[in-house]
């Protein structure tokens, strides 16, 4: 798990959030499957140990009064072929429990949104469990774990890649967590095609494997508004 410092000083944010509930399954996939989806892009994949690295997020915040849930899956890019550095992410599919914040975030940042059922508990044991009406996509959880964690103060900053090169958006991600390594042999990782949403094959056949878990009750969750690609 990595973080890139990346600031420009003309980014506006439109919206920060605060005391987000967060709980994000960090892990790694297959690297020349995500090189040629990322090809497509124009982008580069960011990697460790020749693995690509993903990550998948829950949060439980509030905007304007209005409390809502949100899933997003997120594939490191680099901005050079050695893929040394973290310096963004690709955001190939997001969920939002409001099907008025999902339309919004369609409309007018040209995110790809979509409404579903998100649930999330941050603590122990903690989970992720994405529902679209009776069927679960995806369901994450952990054992209790045998030891404490690693607690770190952790901050990202940088942009955000939409899908057929709609644009991007910048985000600050940052708050104390408690990270736990993810157990392949006690943790549950289900995950199930849909037809809808291509992602959810993609992480099945480019393997994706949990690596850490990630916990937090008071995050920073910040976004600007879409630029065109090749702003900043």
């Amino acid at each position: 798990m990595s973080n890139s410092a990346s600031t420009n000083t003309s980014i506006q944010y439109a919206a920060n959030l605060y005391n987000v509930r967060e709980v994000t399954l960090h892990g790694t996939a297959d690297l020349s499957f995500w090189r040629a989806v990322l090809e497509t892009e124009g982008l580069l994949p960011y990697h460790e140990a020749n693995e690509a690295v993903l990550l998948l997020s829950a949060i439980d915040a509030k905007w304007r009064g209005l409390r809502f849930k949100e899933f997003v899956i997120g594939v490191g890019v680099c901005n050079t072929e050695d893929g040394t550095s973290l310096d963004g992410y690709y955001l190939p599919r997001a969920f939002n429990s409001s099907k008025l914040l999902a339309f919004s975030e369609r409309v007018f940042f040209k995110t790809p949104y979509f409404q579903r059922d998100i649930r999330l508990q941050n603590r122990i044991p903690a989970f992720i469990k994405l529902q679209d009406k009776t069927e679960v996509i995806l369901h994450a959880e952990m054992s209790i774990p045998d030891t404490p964690p690693i607690v770190e103060y952790l901050e990202w900053r940088g942009p955000i890649f939409l899908p057929n090169k709609r644009g991007k958006f910048f985000a600050i991600l940052a708050g104390e967590a408690e990270i736990y390594p993810f157990s392949s042999e006690v943790d549950t990782f289900d995950i199930r095609p849909s037809a809808d949403h291509k992602v959810f094959q993609q992480l099945i056949e480019s393997n994706f494997t949990g690596s850490v878990w990630a916990l937090r009750s008071k995050s920073r969750h910040a976004k600007s508004k879409t630029y065109r690609r090749d702003f900043g």
